[in-house]
């Protein structure tokens, strides 16, 4: 029977994506915890951070049709917006004002409407109204499709955004980076290859980024595995990789469940194992996360002791998850109670992992 510590040193080696879908497969829930647990002490100790964090859709308008998103609206939908960019500015500067945030999480949808001066005018409305603030997002599925609907390379929908005020893009659209998964899940998206491929552009511009994981629809263990190697190696080839986050699918309201294709969501010994092997694979290369917004916060501190050292963000505003039944936002203090609850010690944080106080 396996031991922990045997897992350790086992993870300390390098795991290979034969050893890590064995340990998903043979260990125990418990087994891998304590060992992923004691890897994120051994690198990181026991703080565990955030970031103090407002997000904004710019429009709910795709015409990608995911079947794993209940947030989306089709052109004409009488419910479809687009946000104007002095609206977003106004929402960024009052929750700077009220709330001190220090981040805008930003991103929308395939919205063939939209023109590169919009994006222009947005990102500079929202550094004029609050300099600080950085702005994260959009995803790599969006600068792939903007790229595509204004006859620009990545390279160029990039720089024109940073020039206009991005700091940092999102991690998401990642879902799974096997074709076969992203055939159900994400039809028409880019592929795996091509997120990686756009990443190392934009990291290349000097324009870091998260990378996500959605788990827990029509994967295996093995497309787990191989999407958590090949973010451990993107983040070796250029060490602009800020956070993993590995998040629960929360099916409510999605095509995928009408259908039947899922029938609700992955149990809690899942969502361990899966944030377990991350941290076994990764190790010192990059903080995991236990995204309290998509497993609910009481499993977040669950989380922290199976090799998860960070909680995201407050993420106030935030609309895609909560559409699928996910929780609402919460304050630092929440976040802060959370880590406590299991002996850690919490920190806020800036996007790019400073810490700016101990909670």
């Amino acid at each position: 029977m396996l031991k922990p510590e045997d897992v350790v040193e086992a993870a300390l080696r390098g795991l290979s994506r034969h050893d890590a879908e064995a340990l998903m497969r043979e260990a125990d829930m418990f087994t891998l915890a304590q060992a992923a647990h004691a890897v994120s002490q051994k690198f990181y100790g026991d703080v565990v951070t955030f970031v103090n964090n407002i997000v904004v859709n710019y429009s709910n308008v795709c015409v990608a049709k995911c079947p794993i998103c209940a947030f989306y609206r089709l052109p004409g939908s009488p419910d479809a917006y687009v946000r104007k960019p002095e609206e977003v500015a106004a929402a960024v500067r009052q929750a700077v004002e009220q709330r001190g945030v220090t981040e805008l999480h930003i991103n929308g949808g395939f919205n063939p409407f939209l023109t590169p001066e919009y994006f222009d005018q947005l990102f500079s409305a929202v550094k004029k109204a609050a300099p600080r603030v950085v702005i994260k997002g959009p995803t790599m599925a969006e600068v792939d499709y903007y790229a595509k609907l204004w006859h620009m390379s990545w390279r160029e929908v990039l720089s024109r955004w940073k020039d206009a005020g991005l700091d940092a893009i999102s991690g998401g659209g990642a879902e799974i980076f096997a074709e076969e998964v992203r055939r159900v899940v994400a039809p028409h998206k880019i592929s795996g290859e091509e997120w990686i491929r756009i990443a190392e552009v934009a990291h290349e511009l000097g324009i870091p980024s998260n990378a996500t994981m959605l788990y827990g629809h029509v994967e295996e263990d093995r497309h787990v595995v191989d999407h958590i190697f090949r973010v451990k190696e993107l983040q070796e080839k250029t060490g602009r990789v800020l956070l993993f986050i590995p998040v629960k699918y929360n099916p409510q309201n999605t095509e995928l469940y009408k259908r039947g294709v899922v029938k609700g969501p992955a149990p809690a010994t899942y969502d361990v194992k899966v944030v377990a092997i991350s941290r076994l694979i990764l190790l010192d290369r990059l903080k995991v996360a236990a995204y309290w917004l998509s497993v609910g916060k009481k499993l977040a501190s669950t989380l922290l002791l199976a090799g998860a050292n960070d909680l995201v963000g407050t993420m106030y505003n935030e609309a895609v998850l909560r559409s699928a039944g996910a929780p609402h936002s919460a304050t630092p203090e929440e976040l802060a109670a959370i880590a406590r609850e299991v002996g850690k010690r919490p920190a806020e944080r800036d996007t790019f992992h400073r810490i700016i106080r101990y909670i």
